[in-house]
C-alpha cells in the first residue's frame, strides 16, 4: 500500500491554490490523500501568519498530527513557518519546517524522511523567491467546479500591521503567457469557474517588463478561450482604476462579486495603518461599484482595536459601514505580529472592549448579508453546482457570491451552471430554493 498524506490549509486563497499544487505533486508521486483527522504517514500544515489566532491554529494542528501518529513526518510550511521557525523548532512541533519558497520543493524534502529540516527564517537562512514561481496545476484535478489561479505573489504595501512582505517577499507577477497557459490547462481539466487570486492582485504586472496592469491581463485573456465564469479576488481600494471598472462592467463573464478591504473608517487610523486612501474615497468607490453592478456582492475586511483606536474612531468605522451598500464583512481584531511596525505601538484595545467592537461589526455584517440576500427571494440566481448534500439536494454558489442549496429531480454534475429560484433565506445567509422551471 502506498504512503498516505494529510494536509490542512489555513489562510488565504493563495494558500489554497498552492495547496492544490502540492496535493497534485504528492498524488503524482503515488501518495494517497487522507483526511487530516485520520492516521497518515505524512501530515502537512500549510500555515498563515496574518493573525496570532492563525499561528495558534497552526500549532494546534501540528500537535494533533503528532498525537494521531507519533512516527509520522510532520511538516509546518508556509508563512508562519517562515515567520516563527525558531519557535516551532524549539517546541519540536514538526519534523520539517519549510518557508514560503522551500514549501514548493516539498518532494525534495521528503527524500529525507524523519530528518529535521533546517529551520527557515524571515531573514538570513530563509529564501524568499526573487521572481514569480509558476505552479502548473490541473493535470490531476479534473471534473471540479471552481479553480483558484495565482497570478501574483508578495506585497510592496508594508501596511503597519502586516507581515506579508516579510513572509512572502516583494510583489511579483506571472507573465501573461503563463496565465494564459494555466487558464487553458484548467479549462481542459473541466473547471467552469476560475478565481484570479494573488496576495496583492491589483499590483499584477507592475514588476514586468514592459509593465502591465490588471485590465491589460484581462484583455489578454479575452483573446483566447474563456471560462464560463471568472471571479476576481480581493482588490485594494486605490487599485480600482476607471479602466478596470469600465472593463469588468462590460464583460458578462466576470462575476459581479468584489472584495474591497476597508480596515478602518477613520482617516487618522488609516494613516497610522499606512493605508493610502481616505474613508471618503472608499465610500465613493463602493457607491460607484454599486451603481455599475446593482446585484453585485461587495465585501470588505474591517479591523478593530488597532493601537490608538478610540471609541470615536470605532464609531466612525461603524457609521461608514452602516451607510455603505456592503453585503458582507470579514471582521478581524488587531493582532500584533512579530516584525510588524504596529506591534510596537502603544494604546491597544483589549479584553471586553475589543470583543464588543468586533461583535458589533459582525452583527452589522450579518444584517447586511441577510438584507442583501432577501432581495433575491422569488428571483432566479445563476448557480455553479458544486456538490450533492443528499439525494436530490445540491449546493452551489451564484455568480454574485450567494451560497445556495436547492432541490431538483434532474440529474446534475458538479461544474454545471443552472438557474435556481430562491424561496427562503436561512439565518446564516444560505439561500434555499429549487431548480428554476424552464421557460
Amino acid at each position: 500500500m502506498s504512503s498516505s498524506f494529510a494536509i490542512e490549509t489555513l489562510g488565504c486563497k493563495v494558500n489554497q491554490y498552492e495547496s492544490s499544487f502540492l496535493i497534485e505533486q504528492l498524488t503524482q508521486a503515488n501518495l494517497r490523500q487522507a483526511p487530516f483527522t485520520h492516521r497518515a504517514d505524512i501530515y502537512i500544515v500549510h500555515s498563515c501568519a496574518v493573525t496570532a489566532k492563525a499561528a495558534y491554529q497552526t500549532r494546534q494542528l501540528l500537535r494533533r498530527a503528532r498525537r494521531l501518529n507519533p512516527a509520522a513526518i510532520v511538516l509546518a510550511i508556509g508563512c508562519d513557518a517562515q515567520l516563527e521557525a525558531d519557535r516551532l523548532a524549539k517546541e519540536q512541533l514538526a519534523t520539517h519546517i519549510l518557508g514560503t519558497t522551500e514549501k514548493l520543493e516539498l518532494l525534495h524534502w521528503l527524500d529525507f524522511p524523519g530528518s529535521f529540516a533546517k529551520p527557515c527564517r524571515a531573514v538570513g537562512d530563509c529564501r524568499l523567491a526573487p521572481g514569480f514561481v509558476h505552479l502548473p496545476t490541473g493535470k490531476m484535478l479534473s471534473g471540479r467546479a471552481r479553480a483558484y489561479l495565482k497570478v501574483q505573489d508578495g506585497c510592496d504595501a508594508f501596511c503597519s500591521y502586516c507581515v506579508v512582505p516579510y513572509t512572502r517577499g516583494r510583489s511579483r507577477s506571472a507573465s501573461p503567457q503563463e496565465v494564459r497557459a494555466e487558464v487553458d490547462r484548467l479549462l481542459a481539466a473541466g473547471f467552469q469557474e476560475i478565481v484570479l487570486t494573488g496576495i496583492h492582485l491589483g499590483q499584477w504586472g507592475k514588476d514586468l517588463s514592459p509593465a502591465g496592469d490588471l485590465p491589460a491581463l484581462l484583455q489578454w485573456l479575452e483573446k483566447g478561450r474563456l471560462p464560463r465564469r471568472l471571479r476576481l479576488s480581493s482588490i485594494e481600494p486605490m487599485e480600482w482604476s476607471g479602466r478596470l471598472i469600465d472593463f469588468v462592467s462590460s464583460r458578462p463573464w466576470i462575476c459581479p462579486h468584489f472584495h474591497v478591504p476597508l480596515q478602518s473608517g477613520s482617516k487618522e487610523v488609516l494613516q497610522q495603518m499606512n493605508r493610502p486612501y481616505t474613508p471618503e474615497r472608499y465610500a465613493e468607490l463602493v457607491w460607484e461599484l454599486r451603481g455599475r453592478f446593482p446585484t453585485a456582492s461587495i465585501g470588505a475586511d474591517v479591523m478593530v482595536g488597532f493601537p490608538g483606536e478610540s471609541e470615536d474612531h470605532f464609531a466612525q468605522t461603524y457609521r461608514l459601514v452602516e451607510a455603505l451598500p456592503l453585503t458582507y464583512l470579514h471582521v478581524f481584531p488587531f493582532s500584533p505580529r512579530p516584525g510588524a511596525a504596529a506591534a510596537r505601538l502603544p494604546n491597544r484595545t483589549t479584553g471586553g472592549a475589543l470583543k464588543q467592537r468586533a461583535d458589533a461589526l459582525r452583527q452589522l455584517g450579518v444584517q447586511k448579508k441577510l438584507a442583501f440576500r432577501n432581495h433575491f427571494l422569488g428571483k432566479d440566481l445563476q448557480v455553479l453546482v458544486e456538490s450533492e448534500i443528499e439525494p436530490g439536494v445540491w449546493r452551489g454558489t451564484s455568480d454574485n457570491y450567494i451560497q445556495a442549496v436547492f432541490r431538483t429531480d434532474a440529474p446534475l454534475v458538479p461544474g454545471r451552471v443552472v438557474m435556481v429560484r430562491a424561496h427562503r433565506v436561512d439565518g446564516d445567509g444560505t439561500v434555499c430554493g429549487q431548480l428554476a422551471p424552464k421557460l
